[in-house]
């Protein structure tokens, strides 16, 4: 009998230690981006309102193709394309790169290589596939796994949990 009660408080003594615990609050993190040629497609904007359109894209194809081509052959040739990166896109490694544009791997780019991966672009952003880009169309959204938060601490805006009694 003896045993059997120190065996049962045993237990009654474990049991709080095994009991189903509140789950952790988790925090959701998500990481919004743009990437250096929908910042560079952004920039096409010529009149201020925030979408680009097909007329606003185009133009903005064939300025930055102009620009790219420094020595005006017509193509715009690696080391010039580097140059171009560093301006257009931010940094001489940005992409697109050369094996986006230069699909004959001639090492250089012609207008018509040019143009193609523009318009593969504006194709993989439109969304909505009406010709034109606003700015949701321009940035990227990719959800992260859920972290835990710190013992303590709710989800914002809740109250922080209370002690048991």
């Amino acid at each position: 009998m003896r045993k059997t009660l120190i065996f049962a408080s045993l237990i009654a003594l474990g049991a709080p230690a095994i009991a189903k615990k509140p789950p952790v609050p988790m925090l959701s993190q998500a990481t919004i981006s743009a990437s250096p040629v929908s910042q560079m497609i952004a920039g096409f904007d010529s009149d201020g309102d925030a979408v680009v359109s097909q007329v606003e894209f185009d133009a903005g194809v064939a300025r930055s193709f102009v620009d790219g081509d420094e020595n005006k052959d017509g193509r715009i040739t690696l080391i010039e394309l580097s140059r171009w990166a560093a301006k257009w896109l931010g940094n001489a490694g940005a992409l697109p790169g050369q094996y986006d544009f230069d699909r004959d791997l001639d090492d250089a780019v012609s207008r018509a290589e040019y143009e193609a991966e523009f318009a593969k672009r504006l194709a993989g952003f439109d969304m909505n596939k009406d010709g034109a880009l606003a700015r949701s169309e321009l940035i990227s959204f990719k959800p992260q796994p859920p972290i835990p938060m710190p013992p303590g601490m709710g989800m914002p805006g809740e109250a922080p949990p209370k002690p048991p009694r």
